[in-house]
């Protein structure tokens, strides 16, 4: 008699339970103290609800504290979603995460994923759903928006190059933060040194480091943060050896991207075996 209600009973307990709270400020202060980082869903319609409902998807919100705003919220006088932090949202429904696990963090307290409901020149790029979602939420939570940014290009294009299923080692992540940031200054495409990039690399990481390689690209200039990532990763994508180069599985990998003052980005990735 008990048998089928005891069965119902361990199935619905199995189902992650997900809250989605509508006050910013209590659910970021509750983010803070339960040292999760911050799901909004700026809605403004139902097109990202199944996938958000998805069960795989729920099994990776409940590892975040999770808030869904109409795009009208006003917080301290001000349209959410015009705020500077949410600028890579450009103004559009979507999904980001806001760091708040670790307040020692440089990221914390600042967008570490933005990704609008828009479309893509390339026609690759897919739009959101639960696989994307997924894909967003498994990014490494240490990592800056630009990282997370071009992690995620690479990890939904179709045929899914290997280097991202790596480990995003912070010593890789590091180079390709300055060695974007150096093009972008320069307004130049160019690479490191890469024997010394390696040698510094192996001496933070505390080992020895071999089978190193970096891939560099810059996109059209102009584009929004996305869309320049998609743009780096395509160019690669026509380069035989930039291609077969992050298509390999490796055992440490990282990437950035950075804006110069010319409105080109300029991408970095950097691996070894």
């Amino acid at each position: 008699m008990l048998t089928l209600p005891l069965l119902a009973l361990t199935l619905g307990a199995s189902e992650p339970a997900v809250e989605w709270h509508s006050d910013f400020l209590k659910a970021s202060l509750l983010a803070k103290a339960e040292h999760k980082d911050l799901v909004v869903h700026f809605r403004a319609d139902d097109s990202l609800d199944r996938a958000l409902d998805d069960p795989e998807v729920r099994k990776r919100l409940a590892k975040f504290v999770c808030i869904r705003l109409p795009m009208d919220y006003v917080y301290k006088g001000e349209r959410m979603i015009s705020r500077y932090g949410f600028a890579d949202m450009l103004g559009r429904p979507g999904i980001c995460v806001v760091s708040r696990h670790e307040e020692a963090l440089p990221t914390h307290d600042t967008v570490i994923s933005a990704h609008p409901q828009v479309g893509s020149r390339y026609s690759w790029a897919p739009g959101l759903g639960s696989r994307e979602l997924c894909i967003i939420l498994d990014l490494p939570g240490t990592a800056t928006l630009t990282q997370r940014a071009m992690i995620y290009a690479i990890s939904v294009h179709p045929e899914q190059p290997r280097s991202v299923w790596g480990a995003a080692h912070p010593s890789f992540l590091a180079h390709a933060s300055r060695h974007s940031a150096r093009q972008a200054s320069m307004r130049n495409q160019h690479h490191a040194n890469l024997v010394a990039a390696i040698q510094q690399m192996g001496s933070e990481a505390g080992e020895f480091l071999h089978g190193g390689s970096e891939i560099v690209a810059e996109s059209w200039g102009g584009e929004g943060l996305m869309e320049a990532c998609y743009s780096c990763v395509d160019a690669w994508r026509h380069s035989s050896a930039h291609w077969g180069s992050l298509s390999r599985q490796r055992r440490y990998f990282g990437y950035d991207i950075a804006q110069g003052a010319n409105g080109v980005w300029y991408a970095t990735g950097i691996f070894c075996d």
